[in-house]
């Protein structure tokens, strides 16, 4: 299981074009082939920054996904971080969301079926980037009880208007906390990848034991995944 969270991952009936220029790999549907240059231009991005050593098996330019150590263009209001220590979790939150960001995504994941008095804490990301109206905001529900955890979540994007556009989302419900076959996602960064003002989605997908990043696009409210791939798998 991540070390940051798990949650399942639900397909959104979203205009989200997926897929890579380049075409797509019958054999690993996360690392599509990356063949044209604006995709090549996003991978070289993508390794120099969030790649550190070798892990693992996988693909001959696999590696360790690391966390940025500094986020200069990122104004964090919000943030949490889970960790593991001899089989035991604790998670921390830092900073807090504002009030009308808060209510937004906590209907949201009541929409979701997040009780009105659930046992299990929320935590919340928000992250925005400098000079511009939006922000990349995450709630999280969990409880974890022995091997089972309960969860709700949401990821999304919500402008200075309140409009939400969601990037990942998760009904409340129970899974097996040590063997899930789901897919998992954590926000990695936000990145103006091609320095013209357009920040980019980064986030890392964990499949168990398969490990790998995507970085999603976004124009006038349309999302699009330019890239996905590297990482490693076990």
């Amino acid at each position: 299981m991540s070390a940051h969270r798990l949650f399942l991952f639900v397909p959104l009936a979203l205009s989200i074009a997926i897929g890579q220029e380049g075409g797509q790999s019958q054999n690993d549907p996360h690392r599509p082939l990356c063949t044209s240059a604006p995709c090549r231009s996003v991978k070289s991005f993508v390794k120099a920054h969030y790649c550190g050593g070798r892990q693992g098996n996988g693909p001959d330019d696999g590696c360790e996904i690391r966390q940025p150590k500094e986020r200069p263009n990122i104004r964090v209001e919000a943030n949490y971080n889970c960790k593991w220590t001899d089989g035991v979790r604790s998670c921390k939150q830092q900073g807090a969301p504002p009030a009308g960001i808060r209510n937004i995504v906590v209907g949201r994941l009541r929409s979701l079926g997040l009780p009105a008095k659930p046992k299990g804490q929320i935590y919340f990301t928000v992250w925005q980037p400098t000079g511009l109206s939006w922000s990349l905001v995450e709630a999280y529900y969990d409880r974890l009880s022995g091997s089972e955890v309960t969860l709700c979540e949401v990821i999304a994007i919500i402008d200075q208007n309140s409009k939400v556009t969601v990037l990942r989302e998760v009904p409340f419900q129970k899974t097996d906390a040590d063997r899930n076959t789901v897919t998992t996602w954590s926000a990695l960064d936000l990145a103006d990848i091609n320095q013209d003002g357009q920040f980019q989605v980064i986030l890392e997908g964990d499949a168990y034991e398969d490990h790998w990043i995507e970085v999603i696009a976004m124009k006038e409210g349309v999302l699009r995944t330019i890239f996905s791939g590297l990482g490693y798998y076990l």
